[in-house]
């Protein structure tokens, strides 16, 4: 990494979603073993900027850097490789699996281009944030709970090692008492020194989490800055209010 250089840098980022423009000049950095927040209404185009880190939407224009390599060059399994670790909003789990072999997964199939050695190392690594799972690691996916679902998501974007993991709506559709546990996890997680991009429609669940927060709206940052100056900014306010917090 150059010497200054965030750990990822969006800059004048312009994507599209089946032909069709989604973000407009999004700028957005994420310091090296920091948490950022990424908030918007259901729409607002978080989806298509994280898609657009791990080479899954069509870029029009823009940078995309992690470490000072340009990313927007590489196919989308090469990013991972790099360091970045995804949790999509839909999970994308394999629920005909049990919760070990969703974790094992991206070893199987990065693990060597990753420099992931020790298989049983890297796994016990995610077990030991997410305790409650060590114990039904033989559990099939399909009979988890949402919550437990989540975490089996989150756990699996930590498989690779990575220094950066970005979560889409880990918290959506939760009881208050599961949204309280993921954030524990996910702050134990930021303390490990691994770096966390966050998206929510819920502008609450996210400034006590992170170090910085940005507000997307219509493609384009809407705010961002102090977590909790933005959050309680009257336009940020009536602008998430607008979307029922979903």
């Amino acid at each position: 990494m150059s010497n200054g250089d965030p750990l990822l840098s969006i800059t004048d980022l312009d994507s599209a979603v089946e032909g069709f423009q989604v973000t407009y000049d999004v700028d957005l950095t994420v310091e090296e073993s920091s948490a950022v927040g990424y908030v918007g209404r259901n729409g607002a185009g978080k989806t298509t900027t994280f898609r657009s880190v791990m080479g899954l939407s069509d870029i029009l224009s823009g940078s995309i850097k992690f470490r000072g390599e340009e990313l927007t060059d590489l196919r989308p399994e090469q990013i991972p490789q790099r360091g970045i670790g995804y949790q999509p909003e839909d999970r994308k789990l394999f629920t005909g699996m049990t919760i070990d072999e969703n974790f094992r997964m991206p070893i199987w199939t990065l693990g060597d281009k990753r420099g992931i050695e020790d298989e049983d190392e890297a796994v016990e690594d995610v077990y030991d944030i997410f305790e409650e799972l060590s114990d039904r690691r033989e559990a099939k996916v399909e009979n988890l709970s949402g919550g437990q679902a989540k975490m089996v998501s989150i756990g699996r974007a930590l498989a690779l090692k990575p220094d950066l993991v970005i979560l889409d709506e880990p918290l959506e559709g939760l009881a208050p008492i599961i949204v309280e546990r993921l954030k524990g996890y996910i702050e134990e997680i930021n303390d490990r020194g691994i770096a966390v991009l966050i998206a929510e429609s819920n502008v609450q669940h996210v400034p006590d989490m992170v170090d910085e927060l940005y507000v997307v709206e219509r493609g384009e940052i809407f705010e961002h800055g102090d977590p909790d100056e933005v959050s309680q900014k009257r336009e940020v306010q009536e602008l998430m209010q607008g979307s029922g917090q979903e």
